[in-house]
């Protein structure tokens, strides 16, 4: 059975990957309440190892690292999401998550590019990709 938080950050994900595929870009305001509203489920309600969420949040730096030398090749927005996850989810859940989140935009990136849909120089939109490992993840956990 899923938590409420679980089905919270799940709503949340599909909200803003629909907001990603339409407009490219994701309100900061949101990403701000989204990070508010996890370290405030993290101290008070989870109680999760700490350990583990700060594993969580270095991963989330480094990919806003990886953001700023790209020149946002990986968005801020996209890196804030994997930060704000890695304060739900701890070291390891969100690593599973963002193994499976790159493997199933790797493939799709394959497709789009051999059945001609999408060139090297267009870019997908990563939370949609993102919100299905997150799905795939939590289900897998609940077998």
């Amino acid at each position: 059975m899923w938590t409420v938080s679980e089905l919270l950050i799940a709503a949340i994900l599909a909200s803003l990957a629909v907001v990603d595929v339409h407009y490219r870009k994701i309100p900061l305001d949101i990403l701000v309440l989204a990070a508010v509203a996890a370290l405030i489920n993290q101290i008070f309600i989870e109680k999760g190892d700490p350990l583990l969420i700060l594993g969580g949040v270095g991963v989330g730096i480094a990919f806003l690292g990886i953001s700023r030398l790209t020149r946002e090749g990986v968005g801020y927005g996209d890196s804030l999401a994997i930060l704000i996850l890695g304060i739900c989810l701890g070291l390891w859940k969100l690593l599973a998550v963002l193994t499976v989140t790159f493997l199933i935009l790797g493939i799709t990136a394959m497709g789009c590019l051999i059945w001609r849909k999408l060139s090297r120089k267009k870019t997908l939109p990563f939370y949609p990709f993102l919100m299905c490992g997150y799905i795939i993840c939590v289900c897998a956990e609940k077998l």
